[in-house]
């Protein structure tokens, strides 16, 4: 299904068959016509994304909110629908090459596109994201659980920032405006050379965080 979902989304880049679900993105960055777009399902419910004019389906549970990267046509309309039990909303997004698109799915048919450029791959760090899709946490940031280590801050709505960090296990911590926002959440042992998201997005308890590998599937 995942297969028929990537072909009706866009044609797929022959330069990628070496590449399967859970192998990490390119050690030295996309082709340059290569672009990929993932959906991250951000709400309390479980969605399905089905591709613009065809029968293909990727499910999004809660309890495992986003697909992996897939690759696309670069600079064509990537269109589909976020369906659920009281959701039916469209999405469309454009990629240009060497980009990176995550379609984040919100509350109330809302949804928004956090677009990257990953070029930080380090064959012996891992390289960590940080995305902020929740307003109401302003100026965000994400610390080392219980050692007041900064990792990233000032993310503003909308906005993504990478860096490369150990390959260890690590636990963090949101915070908005400064101050800690909801419970830790444990990413558990990253590996040297892939990468991976966190993502502040709106909660009923306030902001709160998922977690992404940023690999690529086909």
């Amino acid at each position: 299904m995942k297969r028929a979902l990537i072909a009706a989304l866009a044609t797929s880049l022959p330069t990628l068959a070496p590449h399967a679900a859970g192998i990490p993105l390119y050690p030295t960055g996309p082709a340059e016509d290569s672009a990929f777009v993932r959906f991250v399902n951000a709400t309390d419910a479980a969605l399905e994304i089905q591709a613009a004019g065809s029968q293909a389906k990727l499910s999004l549970p809660t309890d495992k909110p986003s697909s992996g990267f897939m690759p696309v046509a670069a600079n064509k309309p990537v269109k589909g629908t976020l369906t659920g039990a009281d959701r039916r909303s469209d999405v469309a997004v454009t990629v240009k090459p060497g980009e990176f698109a995550t379609v984040i799915a919100l509350a109330k048919n809302a949804s928004l596109v956090i677009k990257e450029s990953p070029d930080d791959f380090n064959a012996m760090r891992a390289s960590l994201a940080f995305y902020n899709a929740d307003p109401a946490c302003r100026q965000a940031g994400l610390r080392a659980a219980g050692r007041n280590v900064g990792i990233f801050d000032g993310v503003g709505h909308g906005q993504a920032k990478r860096r490369l960090i150990n390959p260890v296990a690590v636990t963090v911590e949101l915070t908005c405006g400064g101050k800690p926002q909801g419970s830790p959440r444990e990413l558990g042992a990253l590996e040297a050379g892939q990468r991976y998201t966190v993502l502040a997005v709106p909660g009923p308890q306030g902001t709160r965080t998922l977690f992404a590998n940023d690999a690529l599937i086909r």
